[in-house]
């Protein structure tokens, strides 16, 4: 015969909370985030994460923040976002990033509610050149010099 433990509804609900709250702590931007800008065009400007750079292999990846100077339209209709967070892959050979994960904000500076997200497993990364003197060039040239030796 076996014995079902009954666990007392409220604690439940306290350790459920407990748990939703740590997720969340890991999910939230961190304060000890350091933003560096890496480019500036006429409709936005990219900062890099600089603790989130790191070797994958023989590519890099990276976190960037991009503020944008005017709303730009989300896939929600009647939704705009100022800002996004994206994780992004780069192959500093090909020039080439791709986008693995992205959260656009209502706000500036990644402040407000999410309004879209999205995101991209391994297998399926779509990859966008990276010309100099663009958003994208500037980005992976500022990660692939962050590139460790060896």
């Amino acid at each position: 015969m076996r014995i079902a433990k009954f666990v007392p509804f409220g604690l439940a609900v306290v350790s459920l909370a407990a748990f939703t709250a740590a997720a969340l702590a890991q999910s939230a931007p961190a304060s000890d985030e350091k933003w560096y800008s890496v480019a500036l065009s006429d409709n936005e400007e990219a900062f890099v994460n600089t603790n989130t750079v790191q070797a994958v292999g023989t590519q890099m990846q990276v976190r960037v923040k991009e503020n944008y100077f005017a709303p730009r339209e989300s896939a929600k209709k009647g939704k705009t976002y100022q800002s996004a967070r994206t994780e992004y892959r780069v192959d500093c050979a090909a020039r080439k990033v791709a986008m693995l994960e992205t959260r656009a904000y209502s706000g500036s500076d990644l402040a407000g509610e999410v309004v879209q997200k999205g995101s991209r497993n391994e297998k399926n990364l779509i990859w966008m050149d990276a010309p100099r003197a663009t958003v994208f060039g500037e980005i992976l040239d500022y990660t692939c010099k962050q590139k460790p030796a060896g």
